[in-house]
């Protein structure tokens, strides 16, 4: 017997029918604890109801979101509705047309006890925060290695800062054994020389991430020398790491991106900064032209008040020579008398019987001293 071929859609469309016409499955009410909730900006809420041993999808479409309590992780509830099947996905999931809200679920109730005992201890104080270094040279990722937020993570350090060192610290970031495998895991890289230790783990429910609000794990991250990120599940899960650690990012993701700069960036802030340094020397050395050109014009502003103040000393020079030309002394009616060719001018240098010279303007005439008279009184 041939058996029957069916392509997805019509397989899918085939388990939809029997589900959704299940009497079983229609108008029913589920009891559980609250998780992986989402008010979309659609309007439209999406969660998870769990118990202890299983998880269900569920939708509540935005006519009835409005008219019904908002809810909370943590919250315990009561849903109204049926199971449908999401086709473009192939999961099943509860269509909630109305819910009741009874109280909070066991294990946020202990998520609750665990962040005020810590809160109060103060080890989620401000001052206790590490700053993070802006060019780390070495990083620790705890998480699990064969998980996706691993490569999420590596991709993202290996994008952004490739020559940036990497170590790998595996960790059971799951079950029983989780709490103990991250912190023997935080005390490894608290002795390698790691300078900041990223802690991370997808998304998943409260159970899935409660190894990260296990009071051993925030009391090893707060010992911790290094500063610790965590980076663990998606934007809406909160842990108690979040809280303890030094930094918390939304996602794995978040986190690489956080710690690891952007090389691209640092090569566009040193263009920036060679552009910056040769336009500061452009506008220094134009300074310096401009200074120049200042101290040139006022040379040669001093130079010819220089010429002109020894050009106006020459010209009095020049008037004061002309001034005693004797030529000139001579035509004013001037006359010079000399002995034996030098000028004579006192009466003493003068004896009876010399001879003298008198000049005129137009000649000499010489005579002989017969008599020399003192000055009348």
């Amino acid at each position: 017997m041939t058996k029957q071929s069916y392509t997805v859609s019509e397989c899918t469309w085939r388990i939809k029918q029997l589900l959704e016409q299940d009497p079983g499955l229609q108008d029913i009410k589920v009891r559980g604890e609250v998780s992986n909730l989402t008010y979309h900006r659609s309007g439209h809420v999406y969660f998870s109801l769990k118990d202890a041993s299983a998880s269900l999808s569920c939708v509540m479409f935005r006519g009835d979101a409005q008219r019904a309590d908002r809810m909370e992780i943590g919250d315990e509830i009561t849903a109204s509705g049926h199971i449908t099947v999401y086709a473009p996905r192939g999961n099943y999931q509860m269509r909630v047309v109305s819910l009741e809200k009874g109280g909070l679920g066991g294990l946020f109730q202990q998520f609750l006890q665990l962040k005020n005992k810590l809160l109060k201890e103060g080890l989620f104080d401000s001052s206790l925060k590490k700053p993070l270094p802006p060019y780390p040279r070495h990083i620790a990722i705890i998480t699990s290695p064969t998980g996706a937020a691993l490569q999420d993570m590596l991709r993202t350090i290996k994008r952004r800062f490739p020559v940036l060192r990497v170590t790998v610290i595996p960790a059971i970031v799951q079950g029983e054994a989780g709490a103990a495998s991250i912190v023997r895991a935080l005390e490894k890289a608290n002795d390698s020389a790691a300078d900041i230790v990223l802690l991370g783990r997808g998304g998943g429910s409260l159970e899935d991430l409660w190894n990260f609000n296990e009071e051993s794990v925030a009391r090893a991250i707060r010992a911790s020398r290094i500063p610790v990120v965590s980076g663990v599940g998606h934007e809406t899960d909160i842990t108690i790491s979040d809280f303890v650690a030094d930094v918390r990012a939304s996602t794995p993701t978040a986190a690489a991106e956080l710690v690891v700069p952007d090389i691209q960036d640092l090569f566009a802030r040193l263009a920036g900064a060679e552009e910056q340094m040769k336009q500061s020397l452009r506008y220094f050395i134009d300074f310096k032209g401009q200074m120049l050109d200042e101290y040139s014009l006022r040379l040669e502003q001093t130079i010819r008040r220089f010429i002109q103040s020894k050009q106006h000393e020459v010209t009095l020079l020049e008037s004061q020579l002309t001034a005693m030309d004797q030529r000139e002394l001579l035509k004013r009616g001037y006359t010079l008398t000399l002995k034996q060719g030098s000028i004579i001018t006192s009466r003493e240098d003068l004896q009876d019987g010399e001879e003298i010279d008198t000049v005129f303007q137009d000649g000499r005439v010489s005579s002989v001293i017969t008599q020399s008279n003192p000055p009348q009184g």
